[in-house]
């Protein structure tokens, strides 16, 4: 055999095998950070149009594009408002649950427990809306005494159970990865078992919980059908603001229902893709944050395991 073919059935050197991999890596980074970049170019370039012509007005809380006015004011606010009563519920019920499931001793038992908790981000977010529209929505209608269901209040109701699965997964993982010698230093100092999650668990859990929160949050921002089935789909601010009773608008549901009825470069197509826009920015801002908490919570561990 000569040194060449011995060369070809040899395996590849360790380091060659190491730079190859890092080479894969590298540009699988630089080619989803391309297209991210490339998504915001493309819906800027849409927006022009609607940011050239209608400018100002939609900063305004009127939509009506017969009369050439664009105000997205309504959706953005209808957006924030689901994303909060999704959050003030999913959150804290998250985290307890969390707790609870990393109290379970039994390795296998909690696996089984954690797969059937996370079966419900499985579920199509069209059977969600449905549920919400025969169940949920008359549910709210009955309690509040409404003509009808579908208002913003049940929007993130929903949401909130949507997002429960993301957030009670994470955060169970950051309350495992807390060291046991934290734990055991806690109980050496005379503390109840709740006072060492109050004071020793939770808080060094922290960074973690909340990143999963805002993952969360992104989920919900992006939700798109579920919302759009129950929330009302009214182009208008709640009257007063506070009143999550009356029906509205996200931005997701607003593009789920115009987006095919709109003329393709039009100007309100053009405001439609800028809607997207705003939506976007929001979401990557929530995303890069949480990776920046999780990037944090990963130096903290590596420190208290040296």
């Amino acid at each position: 055999m000569s040194f060449a073919d011995a060369a070809a059935v040899m395996p590849p050197r360790p380091r060659a095998r190491r730079d190859s991999f890092t080479l894969w890596i590298t540009g699988s980074a630089w080619l989803s950070a391309s297209l991210a970049g490339l998504i915001l170019l493309t819906l800027a370039v849409q927006s022009a149009p609607a940011i050239r012509q209608a400018g100002g007005t939609m900063l305004s809380v009127q939509w009506l594009p017969s009369a050439g006015q664009y105000g997205i004011i309504p959706m953005v606010f209808g957006s924030l408002v689901v994303m909060a009563i999704a959050m003030t519920i999913a959150l804290p019920v998250g985290v307890m649950a969390a707790v609870q499931l990393s109290q379970i001793k039994s390795l296998k038992t909690r696996r089984f427990v954690k797969a059937l908790l996370e079966g419900l981000a499985g579920i199509p977010s069209i059977v969600y809306g449905l549920i919400g529209v025969s169940f949920l929505s008359v549910f709210v209608a009955d309690i509040f005494d409404l003509q009808t269901g579908r208002v913003i209040f049940t929007a993130g109701l929903l949401l909130s159970v949507m997002i429960l699965p993301t957030i009670l997964t994470l955060s169970e993982d950051a309350i495992s990865a807390v060291p046991n010698a934290l734990t055991q230093n806690a109980a050496a100092l005379g503390l109840y078992r709740f006072e060492i999650f109050r004071s020793a668990v939770l808080p060094s859990a922290a960074p973690h919980i909340l990143g999963a929160g805002l993952l969360a949050l992104g989920r919900a921002l992006g939700e798109t059908m579920a919302v759009m089935l129950i929330i009302g789909s009214l182009d208008r601010l709640p009257s007063p603001l506070w009143n999550v009773l009356s029906s509205g608008q996200t931005i997701t549901s607003k593009l789920g229902r115009e987006v095919g009825e709109s003329a393709f470069g039009s100007v309100h197509f053009s405001a439609l893709i800028f809607s997207a826009l705003i939506l976007v920015i929001i979401t990557l801002s929530l995303t890069i944050a949480a990776q920046i908490l999780f990037a944090r919570r990963a130096k903290t561990i590596g420190l208290l395991h040296v």
